[in-house]
Formats: structure tokens, C-alpha cells, sequence
């Protein structure tokens, strides 16, 4: 698919920032467009942009349209209050390859530490992936980042990590006064039952912040990562892509991502792990287990009919796909076709629990510098069996492949961005500097 060309804004945007700190007007001051283009006067100046902004269109396109924020029933403004509650942590991010404006990829960050001299930002990995590849990344220092933060001004950006399993990075950026957002785990069973959500997200174009509504769904995300939810927001703009995922009691669910239908979201537990491990390991410590599954709960009805045949009720936790033969001696006797039902005797719910379970388990083995072992109850839907299993979990052994635990991930194609607000008729150039 080529790239969508992307037209400059024409419709009126009503700028949500400029409504929480109760101000009025839209668009770019001259203060704001020195920002953005290079000649502002503050100690550390402004990164020449990308690609200069484009000839105004005559038409409109979709992703241009005003989002979600002109919903003024009592679920939009609750909505609205939501995304609002989020918004002074959330940035937009850009990276271009050697500086190619073609292959300027543009999305959402949202911040997340203060640590020395530095702020943290997670966003998702799609930053740096290469567009023609599914499994591939640009050479980190050849990607030039730049951060867009909520008072419009640029700011260059430091990839610290990536993580291809969770589709994650890590961005810093020069300390800025803006507040972190807490990753709180939510409660074991609150997937089980659908509700109303905003994806939250910053336009690189704009600096405006971006919100679309929908509810969270109970179905197998097609993205290959099982621990993926998905929400009915609809989402077609890049943008979106590692921005928040928020409910209406201003809880945030997790980093959104983009596919063709739904909007693919990472649990917030799994989100908030990724931080802590990169905090005390500089990585993503992941267990040589490899067991691939879905979350009970989302598989469809006839296939959970055929499993609950052989059992008196209907059986919770992890649906077992696929056990890698690399790691198959770890797993305790796990077979393709069980039912993890209980670990430790924890009952499972879903394949984000599991994997923060497992995750939780690293920061012991770590601890410990040894395997530790976890007590899984296994459920047999073949003959209605229930079996004790014993898993091992250790770090994965030198030389082993790493990208045993890689995803695949279908990207949208890069596109040229406009920056700067549809108001400004000429681009400002930075060579004087």
C-alpha cells in the first residue's frame, strides 16, 4: 500500500489543552511557531524539523476531521474529563531516518519518569521499525528524534530502548516540567466486562491533543502479540500509535496501537513491567518459556463449547497454541491444547496476567540469580483432566536466538507530516542559525 498523502488541516479543531488550563483560541503564536521551527530564544534551541510543510490542500481528509471532543452527552464529557486528566503527560514524538523527510514516522509518547537530568517517554517501538519489514529496525543511531511537547515546543529526543516483543521504546529527553503518569495495575478480572474508553494521542502537526471514544472488546486481537486487548476506537491515524488508552474513571488501560479494524492496545500491567525492568535491568528481562496462548474469555463460542464439554463449568485462564521446542524443557509437561487455569495458585484470567506473572518471577530470578520454579494447575480439555505442572523460570541461556522472542508487527506505511498549524502561510527556515 503507498503512502497516504496527508492534506493540511482546513476544519476547526477545538484544542483541548487550551480548554484545561482554561484559556480560549486556537492555533500557533508567533511565540509557538518559533518553537516549532527553530528560533526560539531558550537556552536549548529548537532541532531543525524534519520536513518543511507542504502546500495547503483544497480538500479535507478524514484524519483531519475534528475528533471526538464535540460530544457533549454525559458519557463524551466524561470522555473529554478523562482524556483531559492525561493530557499534560502526553507528547508526540517524530523520527526520520538520516534526516529522509519521506521516512518521518510520527506518533504518541507519554511520560512516564524523572530520572537524573533526564524525563523518560514510553512509545512503541514502531518508531524505529522499518516500514517494508515486519521483524526489522532502522540502526537506532542513525534515527533522528524529536518530541513535541504540550507547551509546542521541539525538543531533540534519545532512544534509551526498544523491546520488539511488546512493541515498546523508551525515549529521554532533556528534564521538562511535566508531570508522570502512574501505571497502576488494574484488578485481575476488569477485561471480563466490555466498557466505554478514550485513546488519547498529540498531532506532531498541530501539538493538538486527539481523542476517539469506543469501549474495550472481548476478541482475539490478529496482531502477533498475545497479551494485545482491543478497544472499537476508531483509530486510522498514525498518530495514535503509543498513546493512552483511558476509561472513564480516568484509569489508563494501556499504549494503543493501530490495525485495520479495531484498535489493538498492550495492557497497562505489561506497560508498566517494561518501565520497571528497564529501570533495574536496562532491558526487558523476558523467561525462556515461550508459551504462546489466548485468554479463555476471547475465544470464540464454539470452540469454548467444545472445550467446557469435559468439564462441569467453564474453565478460566490461557488457551496453550504453541510451546517453542527451545524452551518446550521449562515448561513442566505443558502441552499445546491445556488450559494454564492456576499459577501458584493464582486463577488466571488472561494472557497479560500470565505474562506479568512471569515477569514478576524474572525480577526473582534476577534477585536470586538462580530459575525459580512456579506451580501451575493445568486443565486437559481433550479428557477433562486436571493435572499439577511445574514451571521453570530462568533467563534465557547464552547463545540462545533472542528473536525466539520477537513479534511480528504490520506497520502503516511513513508518511510525510505538515508541520505547522494550517494558519501559517510560510515556512520559516532555520539556516540563519
Amino acid at each position: 500500500m503507498p503512502p497516504k498523502k496527508r492534506n493540511r488541516e482546513e476544519g476547526e479543531h477545538q484544542d483541548l489543552d487550551k480548554e484545561a488550563k482554561g484559556t480560549s483560541g486556537g492555533g500557533f503564536d508567533a511565540r509557538a511557531v518559533s518553537f516549532l521551527f527553530g528560533h526560539a530564544t531558550d537556552s536549548e534551541p529548537a532541532p531543525e524539523p524534519a520536513c518543511p510543510p507542504s502546500p495547503p490542500s483544497s480538500s479535507s481528509s478524514d484524519e483531519n476531521k475534528s475528533d471526538d471532543d464535540d460530544d457533549f452527552s454525559a458519557e463524551g464529557l466524561r470522555a473529554r474529563d478523562a482524556a483531559l486528566s492525561v493530557s499534560s503527560s502526553v507528547v508526540s514524538i517524530a523520527a526520520s531516518t538520516d534526516g529522509d523527510a519521506p521516512n518521518t514516522f510520527a506518533c504518541t509518547g507519554t511520560v512516564v519518569a524523572h530520572e537524573a537530568s533526564s524525563t523518560w517517554i514510553i512509545t512503541s517501538a514502531a518508531l524505529i521499525r522499518k516500514p517494508e519489514s515486519d521483524t526489522e529496525v532502522h540502526e537506532p543511531h542513525a534515527v533522528k528524534i524529536e518530541v513535541l511537547l504540550n507547551n509546542k515546543k521541539v525538543v531533540k529526543g534519545r532512544l534509551l530502548m526498544y523491546d520488539l516483543l511488546y512493541n515498546v521504546a523508551i525515549v529521554s529527553i532533556a528534564r521538562a516540567n511535566l508531570p508522570a503518569v502512574i501505571l497502576d495495575d488494574l484488578p485481575d478480572t476488569y477485561f471480563l466486562t466490555p466498557g466505554p474508553v478514550v485513546a488519547v494521542a498529540r498531532k506532531f502537526e498541530t501539538g493538538r491533543l486527539q481523542m476517539k471514544c469506543g469501549e474495550t472488546l472481548r476478541a482475539v486481537c490478529e496482531l502477533d502479540c498475545d497479551e494485545l486487548m482491543l478497544s472499537t476506537c476508531q483509530i486510522e491515524q498514525n498518530f495514535f500509535i503509543g498513546g493512552l488508552l483511558v476509561d472513564l474513571e480516568k484509569r489508563i488501560l494501556g499504549m494503543n496501537f493501530i490495525d485495520e479494524r479495531t484498535t489493538p492496545f498492550l495492557p497497562v500491567q505489561i506497560v508498566g513491567r517494561c518501565l520497571r525492568h528497564f529501570k533495574a535491568y536496562g532491558e526487558i528481562k523476558q523467561p525462556w518459556l515461550g508459551i504462546r496462548g489466548r485468554s479463555l474469555h476471547l475465544m470464540e463460542s464454539a470452540r469454548l463449547e467444545e472445550i467446557c464439554h469435559n468439564f462441569p463449568k467453564p474453565p478460566s485462564g490461557v488457551f496453550v497454541d504453541m510451546i517453542p521446542e527451545a524452551t518446550s524443557a521449562n515448561c513442566g509437561g505443558v502441552e499445546v491444547g491445556d488450559i494454564l487455569n492456576q499459577l501458584d495458585g493464582v486463577v488466571l484470567h488472561s494472557t497479560a496476567q500470565l505474562t506479568s506473572m512471569l515477569l514478576d518471577k524474572m525480577e526473582v530470578v534476577m534477585h536470586e540469580r538462580r530459575p525459580v520454579i512456579l506451580k501451575a494447575l493445568i486443565q486437559r480439555p481433550n479428557d477433562g483432566a486436571t493435572v499439577a505442572a511445574e514451571l521453570i523460570v530462568a533467563e534465557r541461556p547464552p547463545g540462545e536466538c533472542h528473536t525466539l522472542l520477537n513479534n511480528r508487527w504490520r506497520l502503516p506505511p511513513p508518511t510525510v507530516y505538515y508541520w505547522g498549524h494550517p494558519d501559517i502561510c510560510d515556512w520559516v527556515d532555520d539556516d540563519s542559525d
